[in-house]
């Protein structure tokens, strides 16, 4: 599993996908912003060798977190 940044890591983010030592090798730091159906937006960073594979953990995590479909309506990241 990707790793999905904590607070203190997140306040290093500056946007955009970018070459990190949070990061494993061949990944870079992708800045997602998720909306939910409610239209509730959140922001956060991962760790990820493609933008398809950055959004894949979030769905990934947001779903373990809440045990059920966590009603993302899209992932956005750059």
């Amino acid at each position: 599993m990707k790793k999905i940044l904590n607070v203190s890591e997140m306040k290093q983010v500056r946007g955009g996908a970018q070459t990190s030592s949070l990061c494993g090798e061949g990944e870079k730091l992708y800045t997602c912003t998720t909306t939910y159906n409610s239209g509730f937006k959140s922001t956060g960073a991962v760790c990820a060798a493609t933008i398809f594979m950055a959004r894949r953990a979030i769905i990934m995590a947001k779903t373990d977190q809440m045990q059920a479909d966590p009603g993302i309506d899209d992932i956005q990241c750059s």
